[in-house]
């Protein structure tokens, strides 16, 4: 059995890099609000569109994608790196005769070997997929020792597939439809259209939901954020009420 981890280097090359990353997210979204703010008091149907009725959702959406990540960031400023510290140095990757274990601080992630088909390699690690399409463990290539682990995993007779992009392409295509829809429903002003996307985004998020529920390692970090890919139908359906009753 090989047990893989993070060497020290590793681990402050991370977190610096989490660290640079959190400014320039800092920055764009600062940037992003006070642009904001401008538009709404200089050119305010370029924001919220024609309609007064998609003002507050507008604000709400930039409270949920904005404020609320930006205040997050600065309250836990000196804990978060530190949190992140903890995570890196306690995760291992167990590689088995009877499987694959990924641990860390939370609940660990296990796939026996009868679960895995194979292994998809892309730049930044492995996929090691099961016959359940929505549910895998990613082991990162920043872990020490990686190309032995791949030379083990092949021992097992594990395919390693080389890979162009990501695995579940669709979940961001609907990221995308997510995006485009919530658009729509600001500035959609036809009624006809406004239906059309309160279709979209039923299917969306219902989609949405099953993907987020597929993978039972996810469910402790995504049992609400499910919920929230119900946000395009909701956005759209009181744009549509508004519409038909304006």
């Amino acid at each position: 059995m090989g047990v893989y981890r993070y060497d020290s280097s590793q681990v402050e090359s991370i977190i610096g890099a989490m660290k640079r990353s959190r400014l320039r997210h800092c920055a764009t979204a600062s940037a992003v609000l006070v642009a904001a703010s401008v538009c709404g008091l200089v050119r305010p149907t370029w924001i919220f569109g024609a309609s007064q009725h998609a003002r507050a959702w507008v604000v709400l959406a930039m409270f949920v994608l904005f404020v609320g990540p930006l205040v997050e960031s600065l309250v836990r400023w000196k804990s978060r790196p530190r949190r992140l510290e903890e995570s890196l140095r306690a995760t291992r990757v167990e590689v088995s005769g009877e499987g694959i274990t990924m641990a860390s601080l939370g609940p660990a992630r296990h796939l026996a070997r009868h679960e895995i088909c194979r292994v998809e390699e892309i730049g930044w690690g492995l996929y090691v997929r099961s016959r359940r399409r929505y549910r895998w463990i990613f082991i990162p290539s920043g872990v020490a020792d990686f190309e032995d682990l791949k030379r083990e995993l092949v021992r097992m007779g594990i395919a390693i597939v080389p890979a162009t992009i990501p695995p579940n392409w669709e979940e961001v295509i609907g990221g995308i439809l997510f995006v485009g829809t919530v658009c729509c429903a600001i500035y959609a002003q036809s009624v006809g259209l406004l239906a059309v996307n309160l279709g979209i985004s039923v299917l969306v998020g219902v989609a949405g939901f099953v993907v987020l529920s597929a993978n039972p390692d996810n469910l402790p970090k995504m049992r609400w954020a499910r919920f929230a890919v119900f946000l395009p139908v909701a956005m759209t359906a009181s744009m549509l009420w508004a519409a038909m009753h304006g």
